[in-house]
């Protein structure tokens, strides 16, 4: 399974330990009413195999046929990367 991670366009490597946390929505209290909130994007960890800075804009590509749009949330150092996935794509229907 080939994680290709990209950084403004420009090829980065291959990523490892590629983990996604999802997130559902729940049922709150507010106000004495309960109301289902929107859930939180998903939230994904990898390493990568180069240094990624905190305003940096990722990609990554799986297998050729999924793109992940990435929000980086925390860069631990500088390899070790918390992302929001902000958008998922089918590239393999283009």
């Amino acid at each position: 399974m080939a994680n290709i991670l990209f950084d403004n366009g420009k090829k980065v490597g291959e990523i490892t330990d590629w983990t996604v946390a999802s997130y559902e929505p729940t049922y709150k209290n507010v106000l004495g009413k309960i109301v289902l909130s929107v859930p939180a994007n998903n939230e994904c960890t990898f390493v990568s195999p180069k240094p990624v800075k905190r305003k940096s804009q990722l990609v990554m590509i799986q297998n050729g046929k999924l793109e992940f749009t990435l929000q980086v949330k925390a860069v631990k150092g500088s390899t070790f990367v918390t992302a929001l996935i902000v958008s998922q794509k089918d590239r393999s229907k283009e």
